[in-house]
């Protein structure tokens, strides 16, 4: 195997209850469809800048070829741009490397339908593996016996989280996100999702020889609506809209409803 480095990035967090995970969920299973790909586009959070570039500096050498694991639609992967001579996004739904293709183009750039279980890469022939708001949903050993095939000789793997929004000024408006985020949708997530999110994905053991760990803080301006906004790229919503059967307009209708309500009872 090669030397490689593994590199733990996160965002500063709330602490969450630990829920053990049980459940099983086919990562195929969850963002279909163009419209919530599309949504996921225009309201997820990106990955700042500044991280990508401590990644690099991690490094200590620009790299050669960069691959982002779980990419979605491209979200993350467009902040990396300009920072590697080749990047490829990897993602196993269709429907996200179909929005990301057309999203996003540049010399360097590509997306393509994959597995964390078989990245499409030679042996040592990698510098970075990100994985973005994705490794909860992986097959960790499985995902990290690629890594170790495909990263060159201290190349660096990063597993990045972001938290839930946090509203300073709005205590009500916090606890609320969090009965929707723990309470209403639990039933919608994979108990995975949960269980690493709890610690910031600190309770993921690297298989590799040196550790890093990294905050940054992601401060954004966020509205009551287009809070709704992001709670509607959710998997956890898109999954509660699948059994109801109602759109993704009719659910962020539901989550409103059901916010709105919880503040009342506050």
């Amino acid at each position: 195997m090669s030397r490689t480095v593994g590199f733990v990035a996160n965002n500063a967090a709330r602490t969450m209850s630990t829920i053990t995970p049980g459940s099983k969920i086919d990562p195929k299973e969850l963002f279909v469809g163009s419209d919530l790909s599309e949504r996921y586009v225009k309201y997820r959070p990106k990955l700042p800048v500044e991280h990508v570039k401590t990644i690099v500096e991690l490094l200590g050498r620009r790299p050669e070829v960069w691959l982002d694991v779980g990419c979605g639609p491209g979200t993350s992967t467009q902040q990396i741009i300009g920072h590697t001579d080749k990047l490829v996004g990897i993602d196993v739904s269709d429907t996200q490397v179909a929005v990301a293709n057309k999203t996003f183009q540049h010399p360097s750039l590509s997306f393509v339908q994959g597995s964390c279980e078989k990245l499409p890469a030679e042996d040592c022939s990698v510098d970075v593996i990100t994985a973005v708001q994705a490794a909860h949903y992986f097959d960790l050993p499985a995902f990290f016996k690629e890594v170790g095939r495909t990263l060159k000789s201290k190349g660096v793997v990063s597993l990045i989280c972001y938290p839930d929004p946090h509203f300073p000024t709005s205590p009500t408006l916090t606890s609320a996100l969090d009965h929707i985020n723990h309470t209403y949708l639990r039933p919608y997530f994979p108990d995975s999702r949960s269980h690493y999110f709890s610690t910031k994905y600190s309770n993921i053991t690297l298989p590799f020889t040196q550790h890093h760990q990294h905050s940054l803080q992601i401060g954004l301006p966020i509205s009551y609506p287009s809070l709704l906004d992001i709670l509607s790229t959710w998997s956890g919503f898109q999954n509660l809209c699948d059994e109801r059967e109602i759109t993704l307009e009719q659910g962020v209708h539901v989550l409103d409803q059901e916010m709105a309500g919880f503040m009342t009872e506050e």
